[in-house]
């Protein structure tokens, strides 16, 4: 593992944990966290589309805006400045134009996203527009096995909602082929129906996912406590 990506390890794992909560409540398996500039998770959130609809809490869900990006910023205590110029969100997924464009208002300076979307993402927003590279906003990237694993949870979710390979949507994704094939295999498997029904640990998620190459990342994760720490699911 790098340098970079043992500083950033458990804010990883911790929006790869998030991405597989929220598979397992019925919404998109996307996830995301915000981290100080030591690496400490400061929030966390997931997307929360598949689910009642709800505002409060610091939660939005069964809503256009319930993006695991816009949910991680609702759990933050404060945005002040200048502590949060140094803060980062990890996401899952590259942003959409509403999750680039609320992260780039919020005072964060910090973005960095696991799986591209060829299809929605919009990175390019911080750093291409006039007014939102002015804030000078700091784009990065997950490490590889992070990226994929991401990638897959997010295919996976795809199909589960019944997409196919043939549609324009996933064809958006032909890049990716070997990372379609997995999920493609995994889904029709019920190796991701069998994970779910069991509530498995990510550990064993990541496995099933990356095989040997994420073996390294599942051991992390058995190590690491991800769950958030205060607010508890359905809380108002």
């Amino acid at each position: 593992m790098t340098a970079q990506a043992d500083f950033l390890a458990r804010g990883w794992l911790t929006a790869l944990a998030q991405a597989w909560d929220a598979a397992l409540q019925g919404s998109s398996p996307i996830g995301a966290c915000i981290v100080d500039e030591n690496g400490e998770v400061l929030a966390r959130g997931r997307n929360r589309l598949g689910e009642p609809r709800r505002v409060g809490g610091g939660v939005i869900s069964g809503h256009d805006l319930a993006h695991a990006e816009i949910n991680a910023l609702l759990d933050l205590p404060h945005t002040r400045r200048p502590e949060c110029l140094s803060w980062t969100v990890l996401t899952t997924l590259e942003p959409c134009p509403q999750c680039a464009g609320a992260v780039a208002m919020s005072g964060i300076r910090g973005l960095h996203y696991a799986a591209p979307d060829p299809w929605g993402g919009c990175a390019r927003l911080l750093t291409d527009d006039p007014y939102v590279a002015r804030k000078r906003m700091r784009v990065g990237r997950a490490p590889e096995a992070v990226a994929r694993a991401a990638l897959r949870l997010a295919l996976l979710g795809f199909l589960e909602k019944g997409h196919r390979p043939e549609e324009r949507f996933l064809q958006s994704f032909a890049p990716h082929r070997e990372d379609l094939r997995a999920a493609q295999d995994l889904f029709d498997s019920r190796t991701w129906l069998a994970l779910k029904e069991r509530r498995a640990p990510l550990s064993d998620v990541l496995r099933e996912l990356l095989g040997g190459e994420g073996e390294e990342w599942a051991r992390e994760a058995e190590g690491l406590a991800l769950t958030h720490p205060t607010r508890t699911e359905g809380a108002p």
